[in-house]
């Protein structure tokens, strides 16, 4: 049998499972940590499958020049390793994961690319946490999810409680394939208001799961989890249908300066019919191409395959409007963002939050930086997330073009933002 990963030269699963058998039978203390890249599926999608390749190729050789001789790791998969540690006690494990941790943060350069990434570590510990191989396996892969469900870039050795997170993960999964089918979800809009004449140029189309027993849940508990399991594609058409629907009818009313937004994931761009499911759904919806904004993320414009900018320029050219969202928190690169038909640019939240604090903080230095930008390539810019007088008045004297948040209108239902309309 083959003995290594032949990509990473490292010890394969049967390898591994021998020696950890034979470690149990051996050692007093034996240590598991399972650890998973943060956020490699959008480099991988942005920068090219060679690229994170080669990522996962550096990944593994700073892992291995951590550990001594006697020390296991193991490529699970895709940008899963696992890393066997023997006769270590909690002290010096939790130091193993932190050193891992630091030394993940270090730039790697890969062809010309620098790429700034983090991982998340679940532990066990034999014979603490469990006696046999599944049981160890299976405590320190549940560690694993409760450190990337609480924020990654982290460890955590396995406590009881986290197999039971472990399990409801994998119920939700379930629950969400059932309301793909039965069609369980809903959607908000929140407005976006010109600055300068405070009037409403657009809305944000935003999903929530009406789950029959849970109630509302928001996007961020169920959207990672329709990209991991593949199920986003289909929720991303019925949203887009849905949002050119409610558009359109909202034309049909009167409001027919209406343009609508909607976010689209790294996965629906991949999809090789992507263009003519957006015209087809915008045929039957009769909704004009000029009323549609798309939101795309930073790691999708940094897209090098031909194939993916041609069909973002198929889009323009259709007339639908390009959008990059929260636009100063991921992989930008003027390069990019350049040579693709983008029309507008989005300030994320993070940035809007301490805006106004000080002329001279970072977030304000960031804001003007980003709207010279926009106004430099003759695009919009709009601040999301605003919140107070404050952030409104600094970013109307900064010349922002339009705003969306909380402080202007919260996100509502179709016939409540009905009213809202009417004002």
């Amino acid at each position: 049998m083959l003995a290594y990963d032949q990509l990473l030269h490292l010890s394969n699963r049967r390898k591994y499972e021998y020696e950890l058998q034979r470690a149990i039978d051996i050692e007093n203390n034996v240590g598991i940590l399972f650890l998973d890249l943060d956020r490699f599926k959008y480099i991988n999608d942005s920068l090219g499958h060679r690229v994170g390749d080669k990522l996962i190729v550096s990944v593994a050789k700073r892992l291995k020049d951590l550990v001594d001789n006697d020390t296991i790791v193991l490529r699970q998969g895709g940008d899963e390793f696992t890393i066997l540690v023997k006769g270590i006690g909690k002290d010096n494990i939790s130091k193993l994961a932190k050193d891992i941790l630091d030394h993940m943060k270090k730039p790697f350069i890969i062809d010309q690319h620098e790429i700034l990434i983090t991982c998340s570590i679940g532990i066990s510990i034999y014979p603490e946490h469990g006696k046999d191989i599944e049981t160890l396996m299976k405590n320190a892969d549940a560690a694993l999810y409760w450190v990337k469900e609480n924020g990654k870039d982290n460890y955590s050795i396995y406590e009881g409680y986290m197999i039971e997170k472990s399990t409801n993960i994998m119920e939700l999964e379930l629950e969400l394939r059932k309301a793909v089918e039965n069609q369980e979800f809903i959607l908000y809009y929140q407005p976006k208001i010109d600055l300068n004449t405070e009037e409403i140029v657009g809305c944000e189309a935003l999903i929530r799961w009406n789950h029959p027993r849970r109630g509302v849940i928001s996007p961020e508990k169920f959207i990672p989890l329709a990209e991991e399991t593949g199920l986003i594609n289909q929720i991303g058409e019925w949203v887009l249908r849905e949002a050119c629907k409610q558009n359109k009818k909202w034309h049909d009313t009167g409001w027919s300066d209406i343009q609508m937004a909607v976010n689209m994931s790294v996965s629906q761009l991949k999809q090789s019919n992507v263009v003519t499911t957006i015209e087809s759904l915008l045929n039957e919806t009769q909704l004009d191409p000029r009323f549609l904004e798309i939101e795309i993320t930073e790691s999708i414009s940094m897209v090098t395959e031909e194939e993916k900018i041609k069909q973002l320029f198929d889009l323009k050219e259709f007339g639908i409007s390009l959008a990059i969202d929260d636009f100063g928190t991921g992989y930008s690169s003027l390069k990019y963002l350049n040579k693709l038909p983008v029309d507008t640019l989005k300030i994320d939240k993070y940035f809007i939050d301490e805006v106004g604090m000080s002329t001279y903080s970072t977030s304000s230095l960031m804001v003007n930086a980003i709207i010279s930008l926009a106004k430099s390539l003759n695009l919009k810019v709009v601040a999301e997330g605003i919140e107070t007088q404050e952030q409104m008045k600094y970013l109307k004297k900064h010349q922002c073009d339009i705003g969306q948040g909380y402080f202007l209108c919260k996100p509502l239902p179709a016939d409540e933002l009905e009213k809202f309309f009417k004002r």
